[in-house]
């Protein structure tokens, strides 16, 4: 059992139906053949917060957020491993992978870059 840990089949029952429901087709360049493959994950666009404290002068602390992009993929759907800095076009958007986090289930979070001004493209969309 792919991805499994114990008696459970994570990758199996759990991951594989989330990204038949929330999962979406995709792109993915690997940087080590160039060869565009397509392949499914679930997207989400990000969204972090973080609370910036200053030293000690009794300052309010300042609220910022970030937006992160990340996608969440099933390792036995892809047909080799993502690497750092492979290339990923999601809803007409390119993307480059930042990491890799696999975890001990099957399931791999990729954090990605917004990477549309490379090479001299650029979307209508900023981020």
């Amino acid at each position: 059992m792919s991805g499994s840990t114990g008696p459970f089949d994570w990758s199996g029952l759990v991951l594989g139906p989330c990204q038949d429901v929330f999962g979406e087709s995709l792109t993915w360049i690997p940087s080590a053949t160039g060869k565009p493959v397509t392949v499914r994950g679930i997207f989400d666009a990000g969204f972090r917060a973080f609370d910036i404290f200053a030293a000690d002068d009794g300052a309010m602390p300042s609220h910022i957020s970030q937006a992160v992009p990340v996608l969440g993929i099933r390792q036995v759907d892809f047909p080799g491993e993502p690497m750092q800095g492979d290339l990923l076009i999601i809803r007409n958007n390119r993307y480059r992978i930042k990491e890799v986090r696999p975890d001990s289930h099957g399931a791999i979070s990729l954090t990605l870059n917004r990477a549309d001004a490379e090479n001299g493209t650029c979307s209508s969309r900023t981020s």
